[in-house]
Order: C-alpha cells, then structure tokens, then sequence
C-alpha cells in the first residue's frame, strides 16, 4: 500500500497527543513531510525512479528532471550504457556522428549520449519499446501538496520522517523534553541513511580489497573488461 501524508500526520498526532490539535495545522506538517523526504533522499538517495522517454534521431542530449540527485545507471534499447568524461566526447565538428549509443556523459542536468542515436524510438506491432532510453535515478521527492499525496520515500522510513515531524512539533510547543528525544531519533536516522547511501552507490560494481598502490577500491571497467 501506497505511504500517503495522512499516514504521517495521523500517526505523528496521535503519538503527540495533538489529534484535534489546531495549533499544529496541516499546511505545517505537509511541509515537514516534505522537508524530512528531501534532508533523507539528499543524505541517503532513498527516492529512486526509472525514467523512460525515446530516443529522437539526431539529437544526443536529454535534459533530465529537476529533482533528480544522481544518475544510477542509463539503458538505451535495453542495454546498459557505460560512463564516460566529456574529454572522451567522440563529436569533436558540426557533423553528425549518428550510431548505436554506447555511452554517456553528463553535464548541466542532462545526459549526453556518445553516439548520438540514428534512430527514434518506436513500439513494435507487440507492443515493445525500441529504441528507448531508461534512465534510473536517485531524486529529490515531489512536492507534498495535500494530505492525500502519495509521498515518495519508501514505506521503511515512516518513523523516520515522524521523528522530524515529532521534533518540529515539539519546537514549536517549546517541549523541550520531547524535542531532545526526538532530534536524536531523528538525527541517528539521518547518520545510518548516510552510510546506506555508501552501500547502494557501489551496489553496481566489484567490490575488491583497496589497492594500496593505486588507491582505489573500484576495479576500472571498459567495455565489460575489469583491469
């Protein structure tokens, strides 16, 4: 079942005592909600969405949407496309260099494909996408305009986001017994959702003992061979 902010506000009244609680109106707990989703997708990338949109023959760039964070992996026609630095850009005139994408870049909250593809996306008599792009990202959470909103971050982390709303209840009371208790509940939730951020950014890669040499704990990938 879908996390709504009545979810949240329900919950975070009924621990507070505050169910018919005027001086907590709706307008500031959906802001706290709000406020907690994004310190938490920003600290930990917790929001995660896959974005799909055709490729359009020609064109190389695709601006990505306002609130993403961070890039997890980019897909074009179903396979994976690899990494690379705006150094290794292959246009390097005005001519087109059209072809099969192989791989990306990014700049200025876009991607860059390297090629750029020859050809636009299409749906095939069975109903499957060719030529698409799937890009799948970490993102900051949409707005949480009304209690019926359906938040982004995932179920786990109800009570985290009840512990900020909690605390900034308590503030504003000037509770300071129950602002303390719940600072530090939020706080620690902000620290692990740090180090998970750690775990999930290299989930897609080999892991390997850190070379002490060469400094780097991650193997260097080119065309699917690890050095």
């Amino acid at each position: 079942m879908a996390l709504t902010a009545n979810d949240i506000l329900t919950r975070a009244r009924a621990r507070y005592n505050a169910d018919d609680d005027g001086f907590f109106s709706d307008t500031m707990l959906l802001n706290a909600i709000y406020d907690a989703e994004s310190i938490l997708a920003r600290e930990g990338y917790v929001i995660e969405k896959t974005y799909t949109t055709p490729a359009v023959a020609g064109t190389r760039t695709y601006t990505l949407p306002a609130t993403t964070l961070g890039i997890k992996e980019v897909k074009y026609d179903y396979k994976i496309l690899e990494k690379d630095t705006l150094d290794r850009d292959p246009k390097v005139n005005e001519d087109d260099l059209n072809g099969t994408p192989l791989k990306y870049a990014q700049w200025q909250s876009a991607i860059i494909l390297y090629p750029a593809p020859a050809l636009s996306g299409s749906v095939n008599g069975d109903g499957d996408l060719i030529d698409y792009i799937d890009i799948r990202v970490y993102k900051y959470p949409d707005d949480v305009t009304s209690t019926s909103s359906t938040l982004d971050i995932p179920e786990e982390y109800k009570d985290c986001i009840i512990h900020y709303l909690l605390m900034q209840m308590a503030f504003k009371d000037q509770n300071i017994p129950i602002y303390n208790i719940s600072k530090e509940l939020w706080d620690t939730a902000v620290i692990s959702v740090k180090k998970q951020r750690q775990k999930s950014l290299r989930t897609d890669k080999n892991a390997r003992v850190k070379d002490t040499y060469f400094g780097s704990d991650t193997p260097v990938a080119s065309s699917g061979v690890y050095f």
